[in-house]
């Protein structure tokens, strides 16, 4: 028996998001990139919510990064190119451990956008 939690994979869509967002160059961002293939989620941030948390095994090699948000967010709009959102990935122990996507407004979102409508900047 083990005490890690259930997992499944990154559905493609979450996979899309996750390497548009590391697809920007920052300190540990191959290291991040490295670790999508073996990267899990562990549970939504809610029912309806396209947040998740996130598990890398041990073994993986971790990024040389700092707890917390990614110096890469990705800024969503809508079709209309009206702003909507941003995407941030979370790092625990130079590991992915959280993909989020923060929205504008009074409607929530249910699925992650499509990674066309993602501006990536670095700070």
């Amino acid at each position: 028996m083990t005490d890690r939690p259930t997992t499944r994979p990154l559905s493609p869509l979450e996979q899309r998001v996750l390497v548009k967002l590391l697809s920007a160059e920052f300190p540990g961002a191959q290291e991040l990139r490295n670790q999508l293939a073996q990267t899990r989620v562990t549970r939504p941030w809610g029912s309806e919510s396209p947040s998740v948390d996130l598990d890398v095994p041990p073994g993986v090699p971790e990024a040389a990064i700092e707890d917390g948000v990614i110096p890469a967010t990705g800024t969503v709009t809508d079709d209309s190119g009206e702003l909507f959102g941003e995407l941030l990935v979370w790092v625990s122990d130079g590991r992915l451990s959280a993909l989020e996507f923060s929205w504008y407004g009074d409607t929530a979102p249910t699925e992650l956008p499509d990674p066309g409508l993602v501006t990536v900047t670095v700070r």
